[in-house]
């Protein structure tokens, strides 16, 4: 089991390797905070999955100004909405939206990556303030609607930084 675990981390970590899209070769991550709760929602493509989604979320930075959230599955799987950070918008003091431009579908145990264009936005609160926040992703696309719930416990993300 715990070779299974240990796995899904790296191919989590391979995918976050290789989300950055903004062209450049050379796109670094430079910060994932780790959040942790309960899925409560993930469709892939028109599927409803949310059995399968975790309680684990992360978040990340790249020096290209990307960012992304990502919903991993029981399987190692990993359903990622990916947008330019530099392009969120505030909904309120501690609230933001972001818009989506592409949606990063990576199967484990194939390890085979899918990035995929498309349209819509994430809505978050702030998850540094130590009580429940809810993240919500959406984004359509030619493969048909991406959506997740996610709630957080309210304790402080994980953070590190590269």
């Amino acid at each position: 089991m715990k070779s299974a675990v240990l796995a899904a981390a790296m191919f989590v970590a391979g995918v976050l390797l290789m989300s950055a899209d903004s062209g450049r070769a050379d796109s670094r991550l430079t910060g994932m905070a780790t959040v942790m709760g309960t899925c409560q929602k993930l469709v892939i493509a028109g599927q409803d999955r949310s059995l399968e989604c975790t309680g684990r979320l992360l978040n990340t930075d790249y020096d290209d100004r990307r960012t992304g959230f990502y919903f991993i599955l029981l399987n190692g799987g990993v359903i990622t909405f990916s947008n330019r950070g530099d392009l969120e918008e505030r909904a309120g003091p501690d609230k933001r939206v972001a818009p989506v431009d592409l949606v990063i579908i990576g199967q484990y145990p194939n390890k085979k990556i899918d990035r995929v264009p498309a349209k819509g936005r994430c809505r978050y609160g702030n998850l540094f303030k130590g009580r429940p926040s809810l993240i919500e992703c959406s984004a359509d696309s030619e493969l048909g609607r991406f959506e997740a719930t996610f709630l957080s416990n309210g304790e402080k993300p994980e953070l590190k930084t590269f």
